[in-house]
């Protein structure tokens, strides 16, 4: 099975799995939570280079969460509002699971493909998603006592926003630094030792991981 991993995928990746996508004929659904329910499953199969978007609506403060099981050529990325190839969350690279709150309100895409390699053989493979959304609307917004320390939903924020968020979360930025055009931040939790690295680009948070020490975080 694809690896899991607890980081959302750079944006910068979109030149990559992106980029042909763009190109691909996509067919698009809309995702009908059942009365009462905050989640479904979706199955189907796709084939050769056939794409499917699952568009959820959902509100910002709101955490989704999206997790694939099925065949190993298969994967999803998951679009903000408004996006038809950049993406929060590229599978390819980042594994089955996606969990994040919201920043944005909208409808968001859940692409579901196969690599281009793969596509170009003709090859076939089934899924299952299963999708939820939770939580109030804005609930993210405050850094309520259960954000604080948490990363969750900083991945493709607007870097000040970031910077914002992470503080009223209980973070501090304890160093900075850029490269070319990409901006890094250094941002230690003290109640836990948590020392995380966010990436920039373009004015937004593009890669946020725990990167474990560095000689700041302290």
């Amino acid at each position: 099975m694809k690896r899991w991993c607890l980081t959302v995928a750079a944006c910068a990746l979109a030149a990559g799995p992106l980029g042909w996508q763009a190109m691909a004929q996509i067919a698009t659904s809309d995702v009908a939570f059942p009365r009462g329910s905050t989640g479904t499953d979706i199955s189907g199969t796709i084939s050769g280079d056939q794409i499917r978007d699952y568009v959820v609506r959902a509100q910002a403060g709101q955490v989704m969460s999206v997790r694939m099981t099925g065949s190993d050529i298969v994967f999803f990325n998951v679009l903000p509002p408004g996006s038809d190839a950049e993406a929060i969350f590229i599978g390819s690279t980042e594994g089955d699971s996606f969990s994040g709150t919201l920043s944005q309100s909208g409808p968001y895409k859940i692409r579901v493909y196969q690599m281009r390699s793969s596509a170009r053989r003709g090859e076939s493979g089934s899924y299952e998603l299963a999708i939820s959304v939770t939580g109030d609307a804005h609930a993210g917004h405050g850094s309520p006592a259960s954000h604080r320390g948490s990363i969750a939903g900083i991945q493709g924020m607007d870097g000040v926003a970031a910077f914002d968020e992470l503080t009223a979360r209980g973070f501090r930025n304890v160093d900075s630094f850029s490269s070319g055009d990409t901006l890094y931040g250094i941002y230690y939790f003290p109640a836990s030792g948590l020392c995380i690295q966010t990436t920039s680009a373009n004015g937004r948070i593009v890669d946020i991981r725990d990167i474990e020490t560095h000689p700041a975080c302290r």
